[in-house]
């Protein structure tokens, strides 16, 4: 992937965003408790740019907090591995999204941002129901599910908005628009590609690049299992912020898979709009 044209013209818009290598060790590290090294980890969530003087914030704002957080250590002893991973990741993942970065005109992001935290909502209940996987990393999995469409929306606006005007006016299918549009490519290659030069996980590199399509990796893991589902779900619940009729029918196949009934998965969809609207509230304020 790395060779394709449209990696080349990301390359070259020279806005691709920029993490530091240490945010994707400490994740690693993060994703492993016996690899937990506090110490350690510190050091590098210390080189994230604003991560520990927002950490700290966000807990001093908390008033049944019985003690001041002073320092990145204090946020990371009193939150610990699971829930600094989680905030870790949806800080990254604002930095990148919605309000300053994007710059397509035609498509929102701030919408589309609704759809992440929509996915991550169903993953994390999926993953409770289910008792497959941790479900705290299958929230913070799905905020970043689909870092390709933030990528092109940052490095490749007019193209992503082609893409959309496809999908949106034409009724294309967004899979089959971004192939048309990109040479070929997906958001979902994209991701992938992205994710590998940050330096993230592996896991996180298989969901990103394979949630629209669980089999085609031979690992088939049920963390890519349930993202897929998950963004099936969120994805009736974005065309329907758009306005459109168009229905994403998801495989019941998966669904078996899972070994989740169909009225399980209709209560996520009734609740869905009111959650996602709470916890958009909360990123907000990160």
């Amino acid at each position: 992937m790395q060779y394709h044209p449209i990696v080349k013209l990301i390359q070259q818009s020279n806005n691709m965003p920029q993490i530091p290598k240490a945010f994707g060790q400490s994740l690693n590290m993060l994703l492993e408790p016996c690899e937990y090294r506090i110490n350690e980890c510190i050091d590098m969530l210390s080189d994230v740019p604003g991560l520990e003087s927002t950490l700290i914030q966000i807990l001093n704002y908390n008033s049944s907090l019985n003690r001041k957080i002073l320092t990145l250590k204090d946020a990371i002893v009193y939150l610990g591995a699971r829930n600094i991973r989680m905030v870790a990741i949806a800080y990254i993942t604002r930095l990148i999204l919605p309000n300053k970065k994007g710059r397509a005109r035609k498509f929102n992001n701030k919408t589309y941002w609704k759809h992440c935290i929509g996915t991550a909502i169903a993953g994390h209940k999926i993953a409770e129901e289910t008792g497959l996987c941790d479900k705290d990393k299958m929230f913070t999995y799905g905020l970043i599910h689909d870092i390709g469409i933030t990528v092109l929306d940052i490095c490749l606006p007019l193209y992503l908005d082609k893409i959309y005007t496809m999908q949106l006016e034409r009724g294309v299918h967004h899979i089959a628009a971004e192939k048309i549009i990109l040479s070929g490519a997906t958001h979902t290659e994209i991701g992938k590609w992205i994710c590998s030069e940050w330096g993230l996980p592996e896991e996180i590199q298989d969901i990103v690049g394979y949630h629209h399509s669980p089999f085609m990796n031979s690992k088939s893991s049920n963390e890519i299992k349930i993202m897929y589902l998950a963004d099936s779900i969120s994805t009736n619940y974005y065309e329907k912020l758009l306005g459109t009729n168009r229905s994403f029918i998801y495989s019941d196949k998966i669904r078996e898979m899972l070994n989740l009934s169909k009225e399980f998965i209709e209560d996520i969809v009734n609740k869905l709009p009111a959650e996602v609207d709470r916890v958009n509230r909360i990123i907000e304020y990160i």
